[in-house]
């Protein structure tokens, strides 16, 4: 079972101010609300409230990709290759290779699923893209996705709730700062518990100089070292997000997920990701006032559930 303890005594003090019944089955996997007559399950401790037909769109990035752009939604762009064994009706679609046979740096990750930055991956050399794409079809995924890298500065998490955005926070890549006597891997060893997967050609065994700061990592992940920062309405892409969040929620016929927004150093906003599955658990364990953040998520979150 992946909840957090955090996340489960949240749950339980909601239950308790909101006069709610909590029963537990199957080990917790399963639990019931129940406030009068009316009852509301969730399945380890993940409210499920898409449908299975949104979901399953969310699920599918070159699909999101595709819908997004048909209703003016700025989004990264995406090219799909797929696996001609698994996918023999679409290898006509392949002729896009030749987006790999240049030196442009690209992103490549599988199509369905990945989390937490897994299965994502970046490149610049012809050779190692190919390679990428024939170890992610080698792994019996039918499909992946190559975007252009962007240089971000920040991304946006937005936690959208049938219609509305309820919860915003920012993500910044991880970096150090030198102290002029440690190397950047005794750095990052020091400074990043979750931390697994530095930029490719970083000299990590370079000594910074004193107050030299140096980005070490290109994934905005939280669970790999990324930095979550609170933010509010006076943040100055706060609205811009907000309004593309809700906008591609809506396009997705989502009723509970996660928008991940970037802002690129060019200053566009795009759209990188959609999630119907919301995972907020790292950050709440992160942040020194996770339990209320959480608590005031998920209180919107249950109230809706005995709304509908």
């Amino acid at each position: 079972m992946e909840e957090s303890n955090l996340i489960r005594r949240i749950i339980d003090a909601l239950c308790e101010e909101k006069g709610i019944e909590k029963i537990t089955l199957s080990y917790d996997w399963v639990i019931i609300f129940k406030k009068g007559d009316v009852e509301k399950k969730i399945v380890n401790y993940k409210f499920h409230l898409n449908p299975k037909r949104s979901m399953e769109l969310a699920s599918d990035k070159y699909s999101t990709y595709c819908l997004l752009k048909h209703y003016g939604i700025p989004i990264i762009e995406h090219q799909v290759l797929f696996n001609e064994e698994m996918m023999p009706d679409f290898a006509y679609v392949n002729d896009e290779f030749r987006c790999l046979k240049n030196e442009d740096k690209v992103v490549i990750k599988v199509n369905r699923g990945s989390s937490q930055g897994r299965d994502v991956y970046v490149s610049s050399k012809s050779e190692e893209k190919l390679q990428i794409v024939k170890q992610l079809f080698d792994e019996e995924n039918d499909a992946v996705c190559v975007c252009p890298y962007q240089e971000i500065e920040y991304e946006y998490r937005a936690i959208f709730l049938y219609g509305e955005m309820i919860y915003m926070y920012k993500k910044q890549k991880p970096f150090v700062i030198g102290n002029g006597k440690s190397t950047i891997s005794e750095l990052i060893e020091e400074n990043y518990q979750f931390f697994t997967e530095p930029i490719q050609d970083l000299d990590l065994n370079y000594v910074l100089k004193k107050g030299e700061k140096v980005t070490v990592g290109w994934k905005h992940n939280v669970s790999n070292g990324a930095i979550p920062i609170i933010i509010d309405e006076n943040d100055a892409y706060y609205d811009t997000v907000k309004k593309i969040a809700e906008k591609a929620g809506k396009a997705l016929d989502l009723n509970y997920a996660t928008v991940d927004v970037v802002v690129t150093k060019e200053k566009e906003v795009l759209v990188m990701e959609v999630n119907s599955n919301v995972c907020i658990v790292k950050f709440c364990e992160l942040m020194p006032n996770g339990f209320e953040i959480g608590k005031e998520i998920f209180s919107k979150v249950i109230d809706k559930m005995f709304e509908n």
